[in-house]
């Protein structure tokens, strides 16, 4: 007989056991293959989108900081949830070994049997959640081609494999701890039920009567056993942390992103203005989700300058609640050079800045009638403000060291007069690269009056007559009206799918959570079966020993979950979303959803308390 014939019947015999323990190793090691693979192409084609002139810096932030933490938290899972099903699996073993021990084996030879057991599983679950992991990001990748997404299907071989190997060494280095102490145990310890899954003799700290005598039985079981209930906990709250980051934050973050743009571009505005113009600011609206290609234009041309004859007759038509009339122009603008304290002495002033310049979009505006309720770091301008601007979030990131402490020249020239930056906008217009200005102050630096394009904030419910009236009023002229809406829902729609892909990476987390509250319940009632026996020879009904194994579970998932949860909504709102929008709506399907998930985990528990009463009394008081 071969050296690993042995180990291999030994785990066939334990074949629930066995099953349950591979199982969890295989879903966990595929989850996190299928999570590097698709959350670092999905990160990628992010990037690429920013760096391709479309997600501004402002969304991109919010992208990449909510895929780092998801994979972070991914990360973490897998090999908590592997270290402690392999705790369980060998923990269970300590009796086999303590019988060994008694019947004279060396602690070494006893050592290398059940480290090949370890190892025969680990391998065959490693192998089998390659295959399985890698087959699941083919097929979801397939899929989300289809339906219109873009998602690289190129594998990146050197994460599979320094994944795997990670997984296997780790698995092999805890699944090794139980197995050593218990070589070095003593065979009367070994073999005590009071050593195994770290049960001690105490019965916990008093807990009030009313509370009844099935939880109180439950709470104790639990409080035996705090080694491996500690471990349980642990990983079931990192898998709730992960699984809130995904859901509660996925979806807030929708929202949040979706209530940004809609606060930049405004809701129920429409702008008037040359078709040329109009046609060129719709193209600069569409490169957060279009990227175009477009051709120079003279903005100052006296065919696009707006009368204010005509400005006065549409504020006086019913329905419009605001005009609000801009100069705009693409020109350069330069980098300013600051000065600041030297952030590591804190006494000598140093320079900042590069004297860059950058291609932007100039929007002279008047800061009194501005329509825009853009998400603003720092503050807006302001009717009396002076030699004041505003510019876009990825102007501000990639031009300037710190914008706040530096200022800005029109017009590339490094002669005065310079512009402060008094706040920075999160603003999808031309990718972010903006520059907004009071009108009074560009009309000086350009020596030009007037404006060549008009917004109106329209009363939504007058906002079919009120349409009809600017364009009776414009008719016969060469002004064209848009309803700035259409582009909207497209920056929503494109923002929406992104979620969706982001929020596709945790799918196999609850499963995985699932199988490790099996996997510590099954074992854990295998060591209490003897008790079970007692209690239903006394009188107990098999319904009494359900209610204390599903309260059992009841404990660790409310624990877990309170933890977890708590965790997960603390990194949302913390680190993931500055200035997070919640609508009634999503606090109440968020809520739903996460009570869904506790009640799933609850449901599982619900299988190995049906097996926990199949017994006989004379089998469960016999059970060893």
């Amino acid at each position: 007989m071969s050296e690993i014939s042995f180990p291999i019947k030994d785990l066939t015999r334990r074949k629930t056991q066995t099953a349950l323990t591979v199982l969890g190793l295989t879903i966990s090691i595929a989850a996190t293959l299928f999570l590097v693979i698709f959350g670092g192409n999905l990160g990628f084609e992010i990037t690429s989108l920013a760096r391709g002139g479309r997600l501004t810096s402002g969304f991109y932030n919010i992208f990449f900081q909510f895929i780092l933490i998801v994979s972070i938290l991914n990360i973490l899972t897998a090999p908590i949830i592997t270290s402690f099903l392999v705790h369980l699996m060998m923990s269970e073993r300590m009796r086999d070994i303590g019988v060994m021990k008694a019947s004279g084996c060396l602690s070494g030879s006893i050592f290398g049997y059940f480290v090949t057991e370890l190892s025969l599983i680990v391998f065959l679950s490693s192998i089998v959640g390659m295959i399985i992991g890698v087959t699941t990001y083919y097929f979801s990748t397939i899929f989300l081609n289809i339906i219109g997404f873009s998602i690289s299907q190129t594998l990146n071989i050197g994460a599979i494999l320094v994944v795997s190997i990670v997984i296997i060494i780790f698995s092999h280095i805890i699944g090794a701890l139980p197995i050593r102490k218990a070589a070095k145990a003593k065979p009367t310890e070994a073999m005590s039920p009071i050593y195994k899954l770290g049960t001690t003799a105490g019965l916990g700290r008093k807990i009030p009567l009313r509370l009844g005598f099935t939880f109180k039985v439950a709470y104790r079981n639990l409080v035996r056993r705090k080694s491996v209930t500690l471990q349980a906990i642990i990983c079931l709250t990192v898998v709730l942390t992960l699984t809130t980051v995904t859901i509660a934050g996925g979806m807030i973050a929708d929202q949040t992103t979706t209530s940004y743009v809609e606060r930049a571009i405004g809701k129920d505005v429409i702008i008037v203005g040359h078709p040329t113009i109009t046609e060129r600011y719709v193209n600069l609206l569409s490169q957060f989700f279009e990227a175009k290609d477009m051709d120079q234009i003279d903005y100052l041309n006296s065919e696009f300058i707006i009368s204010e004859s005509l400005v006065q007759k549409l504020d006086n038509i019913q329905g419009v609640h605001t005009v609000d009339p801009r100069l705009i122009l693409e020109n350069s603008v330069r980098e300013i050079r600051g000065i600041i304290l030297d952030p590591v002495e804190g006494t000598k002033p140093v320079f900042i800045g590069s004297d860059r310049v950058e291609d932007v979009l100039i929007l002279g505006v008047e800061p009194e009638n501005v329509v825009n309720e853009w998400l603003i770091f720092g503050r807006n301008l302001e009717e009396d403000d002076q030699m004041s601007t505003m510019i876009g979030d990825s102007l501000a990131v990639n031009m300037f060291d710190n914008a706040f402490n530096q200022s800005i020249k029109l017009f590339d020239e490094s002669s005065p007069p310079f512009f402060d930056i008094v706040g920075v906008c999160v603003d999808p217009l031309n990718n972010g690269k903006v520059v907004y200005m009071p009108l009074d102050e560009l009309s000086t630096e350009l020596g030009q009056d007037g404006y060549n394009l008009l917004f109106l904030k329209i009363d939504p419910t007058e906002k079919s007559q009120a349409i009809s009236k600017i364009e009776n009023e414009i008719s016969g002229e060469k002004w064209n009206i848009v309803e700035l809406g259409q582009i909207l829902d497209k920056h929503v729609t494109f923002l929406n799918n992104i979620w969706s892909r982001v929020m596709f990476l945790p799918f196999f987390s609850l499963a995985t959570a699932a199988i490790s509250l099996l996997s510590y319940l099954m074992l854990s009632i295998s060591g209490q079966q003897h008790e079970f026996g007692i209690m239903r020879a006394l009188g107990a009904k098999p319904k009494s020993i359900m209610k204390i194994v599903f309260s059992q579970a009841l404990i660790i998932i409310l624990v877990s979950g309170a933890i977890g949860i708590s965790v997960g909504l603390f990194i949302t709102f913390v680190f993931l979303i500055p200035d997070p929008v919640i609508s009634q709506y999503t606090l109440i399907s968020v809520s739903l959803l996460l009570i869904v998930i506790l009640g799933l985990l609850c449901a599982s528990s619900l299988y190995p308390a049906l097996k926990a009463v199949k017994k006989t009394v004379v089998e469960a008081i016999s059970a060893v």
